[in-house]
Parts: C-alpha cells; structure tokens; sequence
C-alpha cells in the first residue's frame, strides 16, 4: 500500500494554530476516512507546534534534526492501520522545507498565502505577545513581505507541482473559513464544531502594556502576564500601527507583489484576496503610547486578575530603578501600590523555597523563575577578561563591588540590581542582605518623596 503524505506548512499567520488545534480534536474521525494525523500537545491557549516533534529529535550537538526512523515509523504505522493519508501540519517545515522534501520526497505541501500587509502587523504583534519585542513598529519605504518572499523561493527550488496554494481570505475559503477550506482540500466534511477563538489577537491596551513590561520583566514572568492580557477587553475595537499614507503606499506593494506571486504560480481563491487587498479599508490607526488612564485600567486588571503576578511585575520593576521604565509615568504609577521591601523579602523567601524543594528533588533551579532580568554569567566573564582579573576574586565579588560603586555614585536602583545578583550566587550572605534591605529603604523613601511633592 503506497501512504500518501500532505504536510501543512502554514507560513506563519495564515490560521495555523485554529487548524491544528481542530485536527488535534478531530483524529477519530480522520482516521475514519483513512487520514492518519499524529497527536501533539498543545498549550493553555490552545497553541502548539504541531507535528514538529513526530518527526524531529533535539540534541545537545545538532540542535533539530530529523529523525529517519521516526519518518519511517510514521509510514509504516500508516501502513499497518491501512491509512491511506499521513497528513502533518507544523508552522517550522516552513523554516526547514529543503530537509523536510528530502524525508518526503513524494509528500504535497500546503501553505496559504496572506494579504502581505495584513501579515506586516499580525507578525509584529506576535513579537511584542511572545518574543518580547519592545521597539514600536517601524513604518518603512517598502513594505516587508517576509514569510512571502521566502515561500518564492522555497517554491522555485523544490517544484511548484508539490504544492498546493491557497488564498488566505474569508471571500476565498470553500465554506467561508480557514477549517472548512482546509477541510476540502482533504475531501473531509468538516466537523460540526469549530468555533473556538486560537491565539485572539490583543487589544491595543493589552498590546502597549505587555510592550512596556517586556523591557524589564524576564521571560517566564512575561508568558505569566500574557495569558491574562489575553483576555482584556477594550471598547476601542481593531486598530492599526501604521501611519494612515503609508499604509496606502503598503497596499499598492501588496497588489504587485501578489500579482506577480500569480503569474508564476496558481492560488486557489486568488482573486476573492486580490479583491480583499484592493478594497481593504485601514482600523482605526493609533499611535504607540498609553494614556496614564488606560495604562491604570490594564494594571488594574492584573491587579485583579492576578494580585501575585501584579507583585512580581511591581517587584520586577523596583529592580530596574536605575532605568526609564520605572522613572517613567507608567512605572511611578504601577509601584504605588506596594512598597518594595514589603514585597522583595516575600518573594525572595518564595523563590528560595522552591529552588530548596527542587534541589532535594534532584532538579535543576532556573533563572527564569526570578521575575526580572538580571545580568548573565557571560557579562561578567567578559568584565572579568576585560579588567583581567584572576579566578580568586569570584563572581559575587565583581558584582558587590560595582554595587558599592553605583551606591557611591547616588545610583541606588543599579546597586540593588547588582547586589541582587550577588543574592542570589550567595542567598545567605550577610553583607549581601544588609546591603538590600538599606537599598529597599532607600528607594522605598525616594518613592514616598516623589508621591509628597506630587
């Protein structure tokens, strides 16, 4: 029995994680009409990274490589249950495609193609949601096309007769969606059921907030903070970062750029997203900058939502004293409600604890559970070397004694960060300790200084 192999590819942006997540749901009756589709996890969100793992392994020296018995396991196992389609689906083929076509050389590959303007924003607001982007949109002369201009050339070295194109649009898509359009390419009829929102877009709030707190915040504390912006509601509706003319410049690089996609290629449903492109009427454009008020309402949010991570985040913030997020107007807001040293000590006992339960565990500790980035080992080494210093003089050494010149130089916030680091090489110091409960003084009486003259 021969296996036919289809392969979803995505690109990125082009309603992946609502296919996988329905497919995930859906394997039985797949596998009714002979459609093997491997099982994957998926997150709290409903988001995952598809069949990556079904055919990928890690390790230490090659990172991710394809593991050959996986694929063949695969086929085999499709074989036995006399499935007559093995069908994976993972936005990293897309990243990979010359290694994946040479693991399936006969397999059909599936991507969808995008408004390239509309990508442009959905992929900068994923950067800011999950990559801890901080810098505000960039209005070019040109506009990106990114995952499109890379998909040309994919097509163009493995042959467009493995692919099958199709038109991100909803006046394009068999049955008006991305489910039921992925679904006749299958020749399945799609479930009854598959309305459930993947990986909604942030509100504009949400948006700026989760873009402020990415400056100072450590990632694990971030993804914390993400899963309830998720969920803020706003009465401002969509909206758009790009200025209003250059985002009529945008549209006419779209139209040429898709055209020309088009006549080197077949997409199905091309002209139900040509029509999308041209008649395309820009949301509401909004500036990158909060009012204090709706800065307060989404902090109030997470207060609410989330009394702990709002601590960690205010905790976080007191850490970066010494830099504009927290001199600024959204810091000095955020930290009004608690004084540092009524939350560092708690956090630090918390953290200590768990660090204590996972070493009599046998497992490692993580940096990424402090809820603030702190200067890495290879910042020091790289002073180290610089200043030419020998092992005798240790790490918590360096870092005590650019605590005391920070302190010297009136910088208490970069002190304490520095003296936080040296905390937590040595949690039991007694120098250490003394040191940050003064600075906590210290910075809590700047705090109420500014709040009096205020």
């Amino acid at each position: 029995m021969s296996v036919k192999v289809v392969i979803h590819i995505g690109p990125p942006k082009t309603g992946t994680s609502a296919i996988q997540y329905c497919l995930q749901h859906d394997r039985q009756r797949l596998a009714e009409n002979g459609i093997y589709y491997p099982k994957h996890t998926t997150d709290v969100n409903g988001i995952s990274s598809g069949n990556l793992n079904s055919i990928y392994d890690v390790t230490a020296s090659l990172g991710r490589s394809i593991n050959k018995g996986k694929v063949d396991k695969l086929i085999n196992l499709c074989e036995k249950l006399s499935m007559h389609t093995l069908l994976l689906s993972s936005e990293f083929f897309f990243e990979n495609m010359k290694e994946v076509s040479c693991a399936f050389p006969n397999a059909i590959f599936i991507a969808y193609i995008r408004n390239p303007l509309d990508s442009f924003e959905s992929l900068y607001n994923q950067s800011v949601k999950r990559h801890h982007k901080v810098d505000p949109i960039k209005n070019l002369p040109k506009l990106p096309k990114f995952y499109l201009t890379k998909l040309e050339a994919i097509l163009d070295e493995i042959g467009a007769s493995h692919f099958i194109l199709r038109a991100y649009s909803k006046s394009a898509f068999v049955g008006g969606s991305i489910i039921d359009d992925f679904y006749s390419i299958l020749n399945v009829t799609p479930p009854l059921i598959t309305s459930k929102s993947i990986n909604p877009s942030y509100s504009f709030e949400a948006l700026e907030f989760k873009r402020w707190i990415n400056q100072f915040c450590s990632h694990s504390l971030a993804l914390k903070a993400d899963k309830i912006l998720q969920n803020f509601k706003s009465d401002l509706g969509p909206f758009s970062l790009i200025e209003p003319k250059t985002y009529e410049l945008y549209k006419e690089q779209a139209v040429c750029f898709l055209n020309k996609l088009q006549s080197k290629h077949c997409i199905f449903g091309f002209e139900g997203l040509l029509d999308d492109v041209h008649n395309a009427k820009q949301k509401l454009y909004k500036n990158q900058k909060l009012s204090e008020e709706d800065f307060n309402q989404v902090a109030n949010y997470i207060d609410h939502k989330a009394p702990e991570v709002y601590k960690s985040i205010c905790n976080a913030l007191y850490l970066s004293s010494y830099r504009s997020c927290y001199t600024g107007t959204y810091g000095q807001a955020f930290i009004k409600k608690y004084k540092l040293s009524d939350i560092s000590d708690k956090y630090m006992y918390k953290t200590q604890v768990i660090n204590f339960i996972k070493r009599l565990l046998g497992k490692t500790t993580n940096a990424e559970e402090l809820p603030f980035m702190l200067p890495n080992s290879g910042d020091i080494s790289r002073l180290r070397n610089t200043l030419r210093l020998g092992d005798d003089v240790s790490d918590v050494d360096i870092l005590r004694e650019l605590a005391f010149v920070a302190e010297k130089n009136h910088d208490i916030g970069l002190a304490y960060m520095f003296m936080k680091r040296a905390q937590k090489l040595r949690p039991n110091g007694p120098l250490i300790n003394k040191k940050i409960k003064l600075y906590e003084r210290k910075i809590d009486s700047a705090n109420t200084e500014k709040q009096i003259l205020k």
